[in-house]
């Protein structure tokens, strides 16, 4: 009883019984094509913004924020450690081998990348430590050199299960009395982890530190060190420090940003390129408002005619046909972001009904690289989304209201 008399006639266009089907349905189209625009929108900027995560966090969890590439010598790395956890703002240095090898068990052969650690550093690494699948990482100590952790799909492809004996060999050939053979040990599988990447899951080994030197013939050194720094996002200065404090036995320092850089511009040029391409569904919807409005308008010049006989003046006139126009672009634009919003926060559940229902792998982790579809959704993407597509409804409804406020009433009646 208290709205206007220009909402309650824009109120009586939209909710109209007459028969209007052209108008209605270029009006269901226009709202239709908002929704799946707004929610495709935040859907895959959720989902980019997820993967740049994961994809980070899996990375820095595994390789850490600094690395120091040694030679093979001989040299004093505990000293180092100690000189690199002295430096402010690192929070853990771990030695490390790798080394590339060959795995085989149970007839089956598999490339791996294969990590000395000790068994301390192998608990701290928070990566693996806290996503064991299978066994006890405790087992994994400095009293049983023998024993082994592997990636959970590089222990599948291996028919491996806990307890299970496996042949490690190195790539270089040692000179015996009966020729070259390669250096072997047999491990005991001790634990398997799945870290959400599915290229460590697929690849790496963990073996003891001690072993590992003697393995590759690294003894009394390491081929790098790991250094984890209080705040992975600012390590310039911690980086200096790091090459002042190794330079003696350094052949290289290198952080993450530094490695994976043409990664991470790749992954944030594909979200704004699809941020832009998805934008333009909003836009075409936007054009169906505008179809839908001049057709409308048309068809009420004879009621616009009467309102302006009556003492309507054109600002309410542009109000009505605002009003209907605005009206579908919030509405759908509304649907949008709850159906958005609802797939990204539920896209895990979502990934397993599709996968359970077509019996096949929806997101495969050969190809991406995680084990999961991730989705982290950014309060200022929605919001940069929402207000898109108000703006572009809001604009496409300007022409026609303009349009209508402006019809002269005696040319329609006269020849009405």
């Amino acid at each position: 009883m208290l709205l206007s008399p220009e909402l309650l006639i824009a109120w009586r266009y939209i909710n109209s019984k007459r028969k209007e089907r052209a108008i209605s349905a270029i009006a269901a189209f226009s709202l239709v094509g908002i929704v799946l625009g707004v929610a495709a929108l935040i859907i895959v900027t959720s989902v980019m913004n997820g993967f740049r995560k994961e994809f980070t966090e899996r990375i820095i969890g595994f390789n850490g924020h600094i690395t120091v590439h040694t030679s093979e010598q001989k040299f004093a790395y505990e000293d180092a450690v100690k000189e690199i956890l002295a430096i402010d703002g690192v929070e853990q240095a771990v030695p490390l081998i790798e080394k590339q090898a060959l795995i085989t068990a149970n007839g089956v052969v598999r490339a791996t990348l294969c990590h000395g650690i000790s068994p301390e550093n192998l608990l701290k690494k928070d990566i693996i430590s806290k996503n064991i699948v299978t066994g006890n990482p405790a087992d994994f100590s400095s009293a049983n050199e023998d024993s082994i952790v592997l990636g959970e799909s590089l222990a599948h492809r291996l028919h491996l299960k806990i307890g299970d004996e496996v042949v490690v060999m190195a790539p270089e050939l040692d000179e015996t009395g009966f020729g070259f053979m390669h250096r072997k040990k047999t491990f005991r599988l001790a634990a398997t982890f799945k870290s959400g990447m599915y290229e460590y899951d697929s690849s790496v080994s963990l073996i003891s530190l001690s072993m590992s030197q003697k393995l590759f013939k690294i003894l009394g050194g390491v081929t790098s060190i790991s250094i984890f720094a209080d705040n992975p996002l600012k390590l310039s200065g911690v980086r200096d420090s790091v090459c002042d404090c190794c330079r003696f036995y350094a052949d290289s320092v290198t952080d993450w940003q530094n490695s994976n850089s043409s990664f991470m511009k790749a992954v944030e040029v594909e979200r704004n390129v699809m941020f832009l391409i998805l934008t333009l569904i909003t836009l075409v919807a936007s054009f169906n408002i505008i179809a839908c409005m001049i057709m409308l308008v048309k068809d009420k010049e004879k009621d616009i005619a009467i309102l302006k006989t009556i003492g309507l003046i054109e600002a309410s006139i542009m109000r009505i046909f605002f009003m209907v126009g605005a009206t579908i672009g919030t509405l759908g634009t509304a649907i949008g972001a709850i159906i958005g919003l609802l797939f990204s926060i539920y896209i895990k559940q979502i990934q397993a009904a599709i996968e359970s229902l077509l019996h096949t792998k929806v997101f495969s982790p050969e190809v991406y690289f995680l084990t999961h579809l991730p989705s982290l959704l950014n309060p200022f993407d929605v919001l940069l989304t929402v207000t898109i597509s108000l703006l572009l409804s809001c604009l496409a409804t300007l022409y026609p209201a303009c349009k209508a406020s402006r019809l002269n009433p005696t040319e329609i009646l006269r020849y009405a």
